[in-house]
Order: structure tokens, then sequence, then C-alpha cells
């Protein structure tokens, strides 16, 4: 008999619905824990053990609601395939090729994971072997499909797979157990409360207040905010509490900063307590009608686990396809820490190609403001509102639109999303200073961009909701080009990434301000709770702007310093051990570097301190000819982290 006719009565003799289980169960019962595995130091940074139940479940769902269909419809092929009996051998060669597709994926799940073992070691690592790997385990799949032995190896192993399966199912069936948690406050009798004003808080992913014209940049990057903050206060020294969205945004909601909220990875979420006397938390149940619209799903609400404290969502409004998003963090709490997986990733990456790179225009602000403007015009505004929008742009790729694309730079170069996305952290050093500065340039462009449409978002919002309305402005944090250092992110607290804008206009405001005081993300809840009536709780950090730049009735101790901080390597449980501090006091700036903290071309890192009066882009550290200075800022960093479970 030949082998052809052995691949084919191979294929035929078992029935349909087992042959085409196969590749699901290589996908459910192999592929899947073999992938899961490598992740659990990742998951554990930022979860705790109890956790690592739901997420596999999660994962194993979200490759479910893909392979079960598939499989259904290749069971119904072979069946059909296989009552006619002209149609027997193409059934035959089927059976064979689902069978070479499941060994396939099976070898291919086991060749990643030896390689990630053997890098564990220091082997191999830097070297891409993982398309030769993808080679290797397709010719192994077709070899083993392709022998009796092969075949019969496959069939026998499809049992074991199918119990790794079933755990996958029964992990799946525990996800509501470890969702988001449930209850809300009792809202207050707000009968005879005084009127409260309306609350719109803009964030604006990535913006960095050295690139911006209100703040002394050179360029035209942002006149409509500036028209805007010529009827409110500026405040020149506000600082981001971490470097990257999710803990910015955390610090922002929740009046708390990264080591007291916990939220320290990209994936993760800030501490139960926090979000419970989170700002949204406490303004809905002051009676505030509140709504949010996100673009960057790591500064969803949903995500962050603060989605039940907003009546009104608009989520996901940028046009990225991605398996992390905050409609599904909504459902699935670990929705974004299981598309950060390879193989989700790489699943996403092959979805995009065939859907196709979308144009520079896909991160337009309009996707955001339409929708919250249009909850502005229907609510009911005889009650108090609050509105958070987050707006994408100048976040990377900085390519903008036609109409602002070469506004700053008009070469060639870096015109479209694929060429203008970053070089994160140290890489930047391998970046030439012309294509480091056309990088700038397109940020710059980017930003004005954003400028444009923010402009026109809060004239309108404040024509809709009166003047009765306090509007505050500002970012999770900013962008570097300089120092060998780029974008955001990792052990860098250069002021290009955390000195970011806060424009704070108040009820009835018509002149604007400038404050030099300094101020931080935490000071904004308090700020806000403030004007809305509401005492701020014992957990929160900050204080309230209000009154901070000069008036006597000035309720923020103008003189206090402000941190800034990036645990991002530090396991969000435990101690905090490994990261980078930096705090600011007066005209002296310190970052501080604690562990060992590993990132891809880091440099020994070494405590840096600046003069920011006469040295605003630290270009001299200066920490070895003012070291009572960095004695002293020391102290206050050692102190904040013995508070916070830190180690100095």
């Amino acid at each position: 008999m030949s082998r052809v006719r052995e691949g084919r009565e191979a294929g035929t003799a078992h029935p349909a619905w087992h042959t085409a289980a196969l590749p699901l169960l290589a996908l459910l019962g192999v592929v899947l824990p073999l992938l899961f595995v490598p992740q659990l130091e990742d998951f554990l940074y930022y979860m705790r053990p109890g956790d690592l139940l739901p997420a596999y479940g999660t994962a194993w769902l979200f490759l479910a609601v893909i392979a079960v269909p598939a499989w259904l419809i290749l069971a119904l092929i072979l069946k059909g395939l296989g009552s006619v009996r002209s149609l027997r051998p193409l059934r035959g060669l089927l059976g064979t090729g689902l069978m070479a597709v499941a060994a396939v994926a099976a070898i291919g799940a086991l060749l990643y994971c030896l390689l990630v073992w053997v890098q564990t070691f220091g082997l191999l690592d830097g070297v891409s072997v993982r398309r030769q790997l993808i080679w290797v385990a397709v010719a192994l799949g077709i070899v083993l499909a392709a022998w009796s032995r092969g075949r019969a190896l496959v069939i026998r192993s499809a049992w074991p797979a199918a119990w790794c399966a079933a755990f996958g199912a029964l992990a799946a069936i525990s996800i509501p157990f470890f969702g988001w948690q449930s209850g809300l406050g009792a809202p207050r009798a707000g009968a005879a409360d005084p009127p409260r004003p309306h609350i719109v808080l803009l964030t604006i992913d990535a913006l960095s207040a050295e690139h911006m014209s209100l703040y002394g940049a050179a360029r035209p990057t942002t006149p409509m905010l500036s028209a805007f903050a010529a009827r409110a206060t500026t405040f020149d020294r506000a600082y981001a509490n971490g470097n990257f969205t999710t803990p910015g945004i955390a610090s922002i909601l929740t009046g708390t900063r990264p080591w007291t909220h916990r939220a320290l990875q990209l994936p993760s979420w800030p501490e139960a307590a926090t979000r419970r006397e989170s700002l949204p938390a406490l303004l809905q149940r002051d009676g505030y009608q509140t709504g949010y619209v996100s673009t960057n799903p790591a500064a969803g609400a949903a995500k962050n686990g603060l989605g039940r404290y907003f009546d009104f969502a608009s989520r996901d409004r940028i046009r990225d396809l991605d398996l992390c998003t905050d409609s599904l963090s909504a459902i699935f709490k670990y929705t974004c820490a299981v598309a950060a997986m390879p193989l989700f990733a790489q699943l996403v990456t092959f979805a995009d190609d065939i859907h196709g790179r979308p144009g520079n225009n896909h991160y337009d602000p309009r996707l955001a403001t339409r929708p919250a403007l249009a909850w502005l015009r229907t609510v009911d505004k005889s009650k108090p509102v609050f509105l958070w929008v987050h707006l994408f742009p100048p976040h990377a790729p900085y390519a903008a639109p036609a109409s602002w694309l070469g506004l700053f730079d008009p070469s060639d170069d870096a015109r479209t999303l694929a060429d203008t996305a970053p070089h994160w952290g140290y890489t930047m050093g391998d970046v030439s200073p012309a294509l480091a500065q056309t990088l700038d340039d397109r940020y710059d462009e980017s930003v004005r961009y954003v400028d444009h449409y923010a402009g026109a978002f809060l004239e309108r919002a404040l024509q809709l909701l009166g003047p009765d309305t306090v509007v505050v402005v500002t970012a999770d944090h900013g962008e570097s080009f300089r120092h060998g250092y780029g974008a955001h992110t990792g052990p860098g607290l250069y002021d290009e990434i955390i000195h970011i804008p806060l424009i704070i206009k108040l009820p009835g405001q018509t002149r604007g301000t400038r404050c030099d005081a300094l101020s931080e993300q935490v000071d904004i809840a308090p700020t806000l709770a403030r004007l809305a009536g509401i005492t701020p709780p014992p957990l929160w950090e900050g204080h309230s702007l209000l009154g901070a730049c000069g008036s006597a009735a000035s309720a923020s101790p103008i003189n206090a310093p402000v941190f800034s901080m990036n645990f991002e390597q530090n396991p969000r449980y435990a101690a905090l051990s490994t990261g980078s501090i930096a705090v600011i006091d007066g005209r002296w700036k310190l970052v501080h570097y604690i562990g060992h903290p590993h990132y891809p071309q880091m440099p020994p890192l070494h405590d840096t301190l600046y003069d920011l009066a006469s040295d605003p882009r630290e270009t001299v550290n200066q920490a070895a000819t003012h070291p009572a200075e960095v004695a002293r800022l020391r102290r206050l960093i050692d102190a904040a982290l013995a508070r916070h479970g830190g180690v100095q």
C-alpha cells in the first residue's frame, strides 16, 4: 500500500468530529499551556498567584471563540466529503492535512518553550531564530502526518490534549469569580445641596509640556490651548507621578502615587481600596452624572477597574486592531494581560496584515470628541456632570494627517505610521541625530494636530455646559527625544517625560494666570473634590491647588516636594526594591535608582542631580558638586519609601 493511500485511509479512519478536533485540541490543550508557562514570571509581576487561573481561563476562552467554530465547520466538511464515495480520497487528504496542522502547532510550541528555556542561560540571547524554528516545526509536522507511526502518535496525543483543554474550560468557568468587585456606596441625598459645578477632565496622551508653545516651546505647537489658557490658570511646574500611561492615569483618578495605587505595569490596575475611593467613585456617589470616552485602552476606565463608576462610556475610539481593549476589559479583567502573550500578539499582527495598516488619521481626536459632545447635548444639565475624555495623539507613531504633516519638517523623511514609531528607552542612542530630530519634528506636528481639536472640543463643551463649569487639561506623561533616551517608560525620568501640562479653568474665570507652584497629578483629584464640595479621603496623597498661587486662602503646601517614579520591573505586591524615583523640591531635582533594573542597551545608572532653574534641559549632573543637596533629597525619598513599603 502506498504512503499516499495510507494517508488517505488514516484521514478517513476516525469520525469527522474527531479528526476536525485535532487542531482544536492542539491549540487549546498543547499550544496554550506551553505558551502560558513562559509568561508566568511576567504575570506574577502584577498578579497574585490566584489570578493565574482566571487569566488562563480568559486566554482559553479567547482562543475557543476562534477555534470551536472552525472545528464545527471542518467537521461538517469532512462529514460531507465522507458521505460521497467519489470524494472520500479528498476527505482523507484533508484529514491528513489537519493532522499535520495539529502536529506543526504542537511542535512549534515545544520548540518555542525550548528556546525560552535556553535563553534563560544567556544563550542565543539577541539572536533571531524564531523563523527558523517555524520552518523546523512545519517540516517535522509534515513528516509526522505522512508517516503511519507519526499519525498514530498524533491520535494518541489527542486524549491528554483533550484533558488539558478541559482544564482550560474549567479555568474559564472561574472568570466571574475573579472579576471586578461590585458594590457601590449609596448615593448621597442631594436635594438640599448647593449647586455644584460641572467638571470636564481632558487628558492628552504623551503630551510633554516642553513641546508646547504655551510652555515656551519655540514652535507654535499649541495655539488653541494657549487661547484657552488665556482664561484659565496654567501651572508651570506640573509633574506626572509616573512615566507611562497606567500609573499616570491611576494617579490622576485615584489621588494616590504609584507606590500606593500599585498600578506599576502597563496591563495592571489600581488596588481595590484606591478604586473605591477614586475621584469618579466619589463624584458618582455624590450625585454627579459621570461619563468617559477612551482611546488608549491602557487609559480606559474599565481596564483600570473604574468602569462601574461611570454612567456613560464610549470606549476604544481609535482604529487600532488589538485584543487589549477597554470594552473587553469591562467584562474580562485579564484581557490586556492575555493580549501581551506572544501567541495573541502574533494573531493580532496577522489579522492586522490582512486588514491593512491604517492611515495617519486613525488617531483622529474627533473619534473621541464627537461622542463626548453628543453625551453632553443629551445629559440632564440640571444635575452636575463629570466628563473625562482621553485623546491619543501625540502618542507614537507620530505621523499626523496631511494638514499637519510637514508643518515643521517639509522633508520626505518619516511620514508614515511605520517609520515614525519610537525608539524606546536607551535604544534611542543608536539613532542618528538627524533621525532623532525628524522624529522630534513629527511629534511637534502631532502636538499641533491634537491641539486643534482639543481647543475646539473645550470651547464647545463650555457652550453646552455653561459658565458654571470647571475644566482641567493635563497629560498622563510626556515624550523624550534627548539624552539618548526615547519615548517613555523605563527608568528614564527626564523632565521631557514627566513635566506635563496642567491648565485649570474655574467656573466663571475669564482672566488667565500663571502659577509656578510645584504640582503633580495627585493634586488634581483633591482640587476637583473641593470644588464639588467633597472631602478628600485620607488615602489621597495630593493637595487642593485652589489658592496655591498666592491667595491668602491657600490650601496647598506650595513648598512641598513632588515625586515621579517607575517601578515596572518591581513585582506589584512586593516591597519596592527595583526602579527609579525622582523628587523635585524647589529648584533641585534628584533621580535615584534602586535595585538592578535591566533594559536593552542600558548604561550603568547613577543618581543624578539637576538644577532646573539654571539647567532646565538637564544637561549637567551636579551630584558630585552638591553632595548636601543629594543627601537632603535622598532623605525625602528614603522617608517616602519607608512609608510605602520600599527598600532603600
